[in-house]
């Protein structure tokens, strides 16, 4: 593994990208977000993502780290305001329990695999060349990743409208590390959001659309803040 990612980062990258799609697709798909197999599946990924970064001393380089102002990132209010649009029309569980807690475990595994593939390793592999490129690549990948929905059942509108929103959020995420160099914050929220929506209540095709614009005004506004009024930190 590490002389793959000596070799090429991008490529890397790419790789864990691919591998996580095609499992977690077929796993969501065929077992469903409240199977234990498909928590454990990502428990596995996680874990080794996380010990090939910190046995290799990248966890710097990939986010690892606190943020040392939280000020000039707004107290992380429109990260909670992302969060919140999953319990505007209701709150309920998806599933029975002990099930529910597997898709819980599940979502919050997903946040934080899907931050270090995209944001992490694809962000950093193509930041060397062009912090513009890898802004713009890793929102759009990440947005698009979630055509994989269709495969669990959603329907159409529904994939589509979350590919929107998760474009919009990938901007947000992605300036925010590039601002800050930390991704704990980028984690929480976006494990936040997935957990939380196997809380949310049932929703209407009308309401659908009024939380998918509300989230991208949001996200689309956060990201032009950071990108306007935030200066990077210095390594």
């Amino acid at each position: 593994m590490k002389k793959a990612y000596e070799k090429n980062e991008l490529w890397f990258a790419i790789t864990w990208i691919i591998i996580y799609v095609v499992v977690m697709g077929n796993l969501r798909g065929n077992l469903g977000d409240d199977s234990p197999f498909t928590a454990l599946a990502l428990f596995i990924i996680a874990a080794v993502l996380t010990i090939f970064i910190v046995k290799n001393e990248l966890s710097k380089k990939y986010g690892f780290t606190g943020v040392s102002d939280a000020k000039r990132y707004l107290y992380y209010i429109p990260f909670v305001l992302l969060c919140s649009d999953n319990f505007w029309f209701g709150v309920s569980m998806h599933y029975e329990m002990p099930y529910q807690i597997f898709a819980v475990v599940s979502m919050a595994l997903v946040g934080y695999v899907e931050e270090i593939v995209f944001r992490g390793f694809l962000f950093r592999a193509i930041e060397k060349d062009s912090e513009t490129q890898a802004i713009i690549i890793t929102a759009v990948t990440f947005g698009a990743g979630h055509i994989v929905n269709l495969l669990t059942g959603h329907a159409g509108l529904e994939t589509w409208l979350q590919i929107a929103y998760a474009i919009a959020i990938g901007f947000a995420f992605a300036m925010f590390f590039y601002k800050s160099g930390s991704l704990i914050p980028c984690i929480i929220t976006h494990s936040a959001i997935d957990v939380a929506s196997r809380f949310s209540g049932e929703s209407s095709q009308t309401q659908d659309i009024i939380a998918a614009f509300f989230l991208i005004i949001v996200a689309g506004g956060y990201a032009l803040y950071l990108h306007w009024k935030v200066e990077k930190t210095e390594s």
